[in-house]
């Protein structure tokens, strides 16, 4: 008819319909009900991971919807946090494109990853604090392109045969989004205690960052908490209450979601300074306003790990 228009609502986009049988790289794994699924969950690659990290006591995910809301900071100094309480920690760093980790926590630039009798050696920062990152592997020049597969396959390779021997805790920091390394880490640790949401206190980084509680509760993997970074600063002077960005959204956040909000890291030069130096802010200055503020932090996260 003339005049008529050819134009339609797009409802949804069908990436694949058909079961192809490869539950390590379906992208539907979660709405899955099909009884191949449950052979998956109990052979394979799976069972070596249980095995492997049989001796890991508490599994941590740490995630932010947006990139740049300080995720691998939280992850760095909640380590940190966790080996003052007395703790032996691991970082399992699952940013393999451009690796921080190994900086952020003091890793000298010339160090290795070793091979031992039982498998891959984290590198040991200090007594208790152990990182395993293939920023060990590349030179800082090396620009790397990772496909869906290699980082599903590194991911198992890192899980599945690394020595993280007796340890109390192992934090997996993740690349922003829900896509790949994300899901990679919830499928093949269904048993994780339960994940951290790190988000920065605009509206706009919320959006994103509810992905993060609700891709968690899909895989039915507990909320610890939300942690707002780059909030209120308290100024030194006077004392009063400072907002150069926008704060308070996190917390907002967190309520609405019906999840604990575990904490607010302000805005902070030193917290900067610190992650060049290698020296999380909690070892640096533990009684400055941002290492209370992380130690308080990881003290929730072993209240919850550790009196449910």
């Amino acid at each position: 008819m003339s005049g008529a228009s050819n134009e339609a609502t797009v409802k949804r986009i069908t990436v694949q319909e058909e079961c192809g049988g490869k539950c390590e790289s379906c992208e539907k794994y979660y709405d899955c009900t099909l009884p191949l699924k449950a052979i998956f969950q109990k052979k394979g690659i799976l069972s070596m991971i249980r095995e492997n990290l049989r001796e890991v006591k508490h599994k941590i995910i740490v995630l932010g919807g947006k990139g740049g809301v300080g995720k691998s900071m939280v992850s760095v100094n909640l380590a940190a946090a966790l080996v003052s309480e007395g703790k032996t920690v691991c970082i399992l760093d699952q940013v393999y494109d451009c690796p921080a980790v190994p900086m952020m926590a003091g890793v000298p630039a010339d160090a290795k990853l070793m091979v031992g009798s039982n498998g891959l050696l984290p590198y040991e920062v200090y007594p208790g604090f152990k990182v395993m990152s293939t920023g060990l592997i590349l030179k800082s020049t090396d620009v790397i392109i990772w496909y869906h597969d290699m980082k599903r396959n590194a991911t198992e390779e890192l899980l599945a045969a690394t020595d993280y021997g007796d340890l109390d805790y192992l934090i997996l920091d993740i690349p922003a989004g829900t896509s790949s390394e994300t899901v990679n880490a919830l499928k093949y640790l269904p048993d994780l205690d339960g994940g951290i949401v790190v988000t920065v206190g605009s509206k706009i980084s919320q959006n994103v960052a509810r992905k993060c509680i609700y891709i968690l509760n899909k895989a039915e993997i507990p909320v610890i908490g939300v942690v707002e970074n780059m909030g209120e600063v308290h100024c030194s002077a006077c004392g009063r209450s400072l907002t150069p960005t926008q704060s308070g959204a996190g917390r907002k956040m967190a309520e609405d979601e019906g999840v604990h909000f575990i904490g607010s890291i302000p805005l902070s030069e030193k917290i900067s300074q610190s992650l060049d130096d290698g020296v999380p802010i909690v070892k640096s200055d533990p009684d400055s306003e941002e290492g209370k503020e992380i130690m308080k932090i990881g003290k929730s996260v072993i209240d919850f790990c550790e009196k449910k």
